[in-house]
């Protein structure tokens, strides 16, 4: 398989769109009108990208096993007029099961839809249970490469977006300028300018984080790779950057973002002599969390990473800060973090990143691991307020949280990788970092 029918993606939804119409107009009818899309990275990044973009508050994303952020799903006021959109191309992702489980125990069959590779146990449950309706992922479409297909398209029906607008702006893409531009950046790379600092505009900003998980994932392996950074907190140009931001502001042509940035990643990927399509350090981590979760004292067992101040000594030039908190996604811990990011630039002059555990290991996981020893990695967890079991699993999502944390950074150790690791009480302690 080649993987690269999202090349004419555009082209395969535009022919499927009347029938996504109809899909969400009936949703609408039936009183859902409230959906939330529950999956990890390629299967949530786009949905979120067009939800903010289009600035609809009736779609939102479940990426987070911390037990707050699913109670809050589970404790919404619309909770009875949503319908779940449970997206995995394996069908077989943790996270995104774990998130089924939960809400099937609070939810009627006819409230869930499936997106999924056809044979896979996602399908296979969506069927048995009786699921309003399952869609075919494309086999031949890797997951970050999937924003025009389904997996973007269903969500966009969903929002009332003009979908036949936004793929038609896909379909009028040109190649060429979009591998040029890969062209440009694979010589900064080599250079030494290995740090992407995306700056799309205001209206279109979420679009970072699906061009971070694209770059992140698709380059970051055999020691090389680009590192995306969102939001950079210093404006400043750094010598070891390369700042794009030359991106249309109109949400309509999100589409012909989507695609151009996959021939540049592809090309970005074929000039650094990269598979484009692979994460091969990502299975790792995932298995080190199910020891974890299968031996439960381990658990408490401390693990031989740095203080933050002895990170701090470790850094070199052209280096990166990556925070990673597993914490809630909640907007007030992450104005925290990123006071704490921006403190942490000031005082080391270097680039930084921040992601929320575990979505990051959807997303720049690969690059943490397979990329460039370049990274100074600070994982921040936390006592959780409340717990939630999960039906069917045999454990909690605190537990579950606890566990991809240790996972990953035992994955890191494993690599050589410079961590630290801070444990709070309270996920509001976490500004105190910025003065450690």
């Amino acid at each position: 398989m080649d993987r690269l029918a999202w090349r004419t993606a555009p082209r395969a939804s535009l022919a499927q769109w009347d029938d996504l119409v109809r899909f969400a107009e009936a949703a609408r009818r039936d009183g859902l009108t409230r959906t939330i899309v529950c999956g990890m990275g390629g299967s949530s990044l786009a949905p979120d990208v067009l939800a903010s973009s289009f600035a609809s508050g009736s779609l939102s994303v479940l990426d987070s096993t911390d037990p707050g952020a699913v109670l809050a799903v589970a404790r919404a006021t619309a909770f009875d007029r949503t319908l779940f959109v449970v997206c995995s191309k394996s069908g077989s992702t943790v996270e995104t099961l774990a998130f089924y489980h939960y809400l099937a125990a609070r939810a009627d069959a006819a409230r869930f839809v499936a997106i999924t590779d056809p044979g896979s146990p996602l399908e296979a449950l969506a069927r048995e249970r009786g699921f309003r309706a399952v869609f075919p992922h494309p086999p031949d479409v890797g997951g970050r490469y999937a924003a025009l297909t389904v997996v973007g398209m269903l969500p966009a029906a969903l929002l009332g977006v003009n979908g036949r607008v936004l793929l038609e702006r896909a379909l009028a893409v040109d190649p060429e300028p979009a591998r040029a531009r890969a062209t440009r950046l694979a010589e900064g790379v080599l250079a030494g300018r290995d740090k992407l600092v995306l700056r799309p505009p205001p209206p279109v900003a979420r679009l970072a984080d699906w061009i971070e998980q694209l770059v992140a994932e698709s380059t970051g392996k055999g020691g090389r790779g680009v590192v995306p950074v969102v939001e950079d907190p210093i404006a400043t140009p750094r010598p070891d950057s390369q700042i794009v931001s030359d991106f249309s502001p109109d949400p309509l042509s999100l589409g012909a973002e989507f695609l151009a940035w996959e021939y540049t990643t592809e090309e970005l990927c074929t000039r650094l002599g990269v598979n484009a399509f692979d994460q091969p350090d990502v299975e790792e981590a995932k298995a080190l969390a199910r020891a974890e979760l299968a031996h439960p004292g381990k658990e408490e067992a401390p693990l031989p990473t740095l203080t933050p101040e002895a990170l701090r000594q470790t850094a070199r030039p052209g280096d990166y800060l990556a925070i990673l908190a597993y914490l809630p996604p909640a907007a007030d811990i992450a104005a925290r973090l990123h006071a704490v990011r921006g403190a942490w630039a000031r005082e080391l002059g270097c680039a930084t990143t921040l992601g929320f555990g575990p979505r990051y290991l959807h997303s720049t996981g690969q690059l943490h691991k397979g990329g460039p020893n370049t990274g100074l990695f600070l994982v921040v967890t936390t006592d959780d307020a409340e717990d939630a079991d999960i039906p069917e699993m045999g454990t909690t999502f605190g537990r579950l949280k606890r566990a991809q944390a240790r996972g990953d950074i035992r994955a890191l150790l494993a690599r050589g990788r410079r961590v630290a690791h801070v444990h709070l009480k309270r996920p509001e302690d976490v500004s105190r970092l910025a003065s450690l």
